[in-house]
């Protein structure tokens, strides 16, 4: 597969810089303190859909599942997703979060991402 990972956090760039220590192992972390990139993708912000009564039930499998919250770096409002391009700059998957804490449909992640090596150019 010719497919790469690439965080995007909304923090600053030493937040990036711990995430990228502690959770990003080799993959390349950047900070988009702007958040220009979650506005270019629809991603959405805002008191509504960080409170929604899903973030809540999220939050609790999440607990449930031994995962804690610790501090929160960036914008707590801001919503988060998942975005696969193709080897042309298109977009081949969008998934934004309509709630804090939604689980990603990984199988349909890793379809656009084989996708993504099949229309890849040969090099």
């Amino acid at each position: 597969m010719d497919a790469r990972i690439v965080f995007v956090g909304n923090g600053s760039p030493a937040q990036a810089a711990h995430f990228a220590m502690d959770h990003a192992g080799e993959h390349p972390v950047f900070s988009d303190a702007a958040r220009a990139t979650y506005r270019a993708a629809g991603m959405r912000k805002g008191l509504f859909a960080t409170l929604h009564w899903r973030t809540f039930a999220n939050a609790w499998r999440a607990f449930r599942n031994g995962f804690r919250q610790t501090k929160v770096e960036g914008s707590a409002l801001q919503q988060g997703g998942v975005v696969v391009f193709g080897a042309q700059g298109q977009v081949l998957y969008l998934e934004a979060d309509a709630a804090g804490g939604d689980e990603l449909d990984l199988d349909a992640v890793l379809a656009a991402v084989r996708a993504s090596s099949v229309t890849a150019p040969k090099h």
